[in-house]
């Protein structure tokens, strides 16, 4: 019969106070109070340290979403502009317009997924072609990062003015009601002249997509207004109405299409972020405490946090550990809303980049999953909660080192959204680490 004597079996919730951050993360006094914890003291005060660090760059390539606009007026996290590079494939190989062919029109389209903050000021975007004849040009087999640009010719195909984020209305396709597209209409005539004349031949420009990426090797689609305050997310991967879409007739066939799908490897998003006079640029500065977390998506902030006595839970099995942040102003209607889901990952003190828990193989941050609430992240109640079990115990068995967590916007690449979350000094916002833990003898 098991005895007291034998296991100690102790259930313990551990409320942590948090310091704030610190501009050097690994500077740390008094990491464990009086008394010995793990043998029944509760402990009810812990350092934490976070580190506000900009994201510098994330890769870009070959998404399921490409995000265009401008947010131009930010007090938290300033001004950010996302434009991206697209390429299109051919029809199929040894493909050929018919001698008879009269162009109707051509448009560059994409199915719309969504917008982020205002939808009032309209954007307008300009085509302009990537320099298929230069080194500096997109190769659909390498992996790009958002902070990449390409070298462009001087030609534009084509522009759309005002554009509006109020997407309520279907396209019409020969009088016919479609899904609604963003449709860029293609208005160089010497363009369009030059894609009709091309051939399948074994050395022509659509026998296949080799030859055709050496004779179009992409668009460059970006937004020239610059006092947009939102960004416009789009499709590249319908099959039906993602791509370079050519109208026509024939002299035998009136009403006809043809697509040039986009080519997914080959689509590039491309960001970036001018932080001058921002909150943002005031705490990642500063040389004294902050008491917020800044976290946003589309290589923007992320943060680091350190937690140096988690090296007292030696000797334990990890029953269970939750982590919540709380977002400051979870009442705000705010356009600049918080993202649905964040990433919380361990930090590689070789190279300084990060790793996924292995908490998040049990479940995902994705919410439509049917065990994501085990490693969580999921926004609910204004809180993110991750379950960090697994990788405690790895660190209570050694296997690890304690070198911190990044906490970061998940799929960094396109989700635009941002949040302020608690740290020590906000009092009603703090930090809350919960372990449930057995003590071995």
């Amino acid at each position: 019969m098991l005895t007291k004597k034998r296991f100690n079996i102790a259930l313990f919730l551990i409320a942590f106070g948090f310091a704030a951050c610190n501009t050097n993360p690994y500077l740390v006094n008094n990491l464990q109070p009086n008394g010995d914890y793990l043998n029944g003291n509760v402990m009810d005060t812990f350092t934490v340290i976070c580190k506000n660090v900009y994201h510098d760059s994330v890769v870009a390539n070959n998404l399921q979403t490409l995000t265009v606009g401008t947010i131009s007026n930010n007090a938290t996290f300033g001004k950010t502009d996302a434009n991206f590079y697209v390429q299109f494939n051919l029809p199929a190989s040894q493909f050929a317009f018919e001698s008879s062919t009269v162009i109707d029109s051509i448009f560059v389209m994409f199915p719309y997924r969504g917008t982020y903050a205002e939808i009032t000021t309209p954007l307008n975007l300009s085509m302009t072609l990537v320099d298929a004849a230069s080194s500096n040009k997109i190769a659909e087999s390498t992996i790009y990062y958002s902070n990449k640009t390409f070298t462009l010719s001087s030609t534009n195909i084509g522009s759309k003015a005002n554009v509006s984020f109020s997407v309520i209305d279907s396209a019409k396709e020969y009088g016919k009601t479609i899904q609604p597209l963003l449709k860029i209409p293609v208005s160089n005539t010497a363009f369009v002249a030059d894609l009709i004349s091309q051939n399948g031949s074994t050395t022509g420009s659509f026998y296949d997509n080799t030859n055709f990426h050496k004779y179009l090797n992409g668009v460059y689609i970006n937004n020239t207004t610059t006092n947009a305050n939102g960004l416009l997310q789009l499709s590249p991967t319908d099959a039906e109405y993602s791509g370079l879409m050519v109208y026509y007739h024939t002299a035998t066939a009136d009403s006809q299409k043809i697509l040039f799908p986009i080519n997914a490897a080959g689509t590039v998003n491309h960001f970036t972020h001018d932080y001058n006079g921002s909150k943002v640029k005031q705490v990642i500065q500063a040389n004294t405490n902050q008491d917020s977390i800044y976290v946003s998506g589309i290589a923007g902030v992320r943060s680091k946090i350190f937690i140096p006595g988690l090296s007292a839970l030696k000797n334990t099995i990890i029953n269970k550990a939750e982590i919540t942040f709380e977002n400051v102003d979870a009442a705000s209607t705010s356009l600049f809303k918080a993202p649905g889901n964040l990433l919380l990952t361990r930090i590689n003190a070789a190279d300084g980049k990060e790793i996924s828990l292995e908490d998040i193989t049990e479940g995902s941050p994705i919410s439509t999953l049917s065990n994501a609430n085990y490693y969580g992240g999921i926004y609910a109640n204004g809180k993110y909660t991750f379950n960090i079990a697994r990788y405690l115990q790895k660190l209570e068995r050694g296997i690890y080192t304690n070198d911190g967590f990044y906490i970061e916007a998940y799929n960094a690449a396109e989700r635009p959204a941002q949040v302020v979350l608690g740290g020590n000094n906000s009092s009603n916002y703090k930090i809350k680490l919960k372990i449930l833990f057995t003590k071995i003898h």
